[in-house]
């Protein structure tokens, strides 16, 4: 399948054709995770940079609340996990659970 002609701007003559792929690319959009992992959203534990995501802080401010006590987390081997549990508690202090 051939696409449309590039012209050339001062004369208008044809330079060279696009070819255009028989179907679509296939390109992730932006929402789904890069390595066909389940969302963020439906997972019990967190990675450090995707709980920084949720919360909208960085991820060094994630790290100074976790050194401070005030983020429980949960280690697999040298792994270091958030329970979305926690992030929900951290969202509202008002809670009372």
């Amino acid at each position: 399948m051939t696409g449309p002609a590039v012209r050339c701007p001062a004369c208008g003559r044809a330079l060279f054709t696009v070819d255009e792929p028989a179907w679509p690319a296939r390109v992730p959009s932006p929402a789904s995770p890069a390595r066909g992992e389940p969302e963020p959203a439906g997972r019990l534990l967190l990675r450090v940079a995707e709980a920084a995501e949720v919360l909208a802080i960085s991820r060094s401010s994630l790290y100074q609340l976790m050194s401070a006590g005030e983020v429980r987390t949960v280690r697999l081997g040298r792994t270091v996990r958030i329970p979305r549990q926690e992030l929900e508690r951290l969202a509202d202090p008002f809670r009372t659970t």
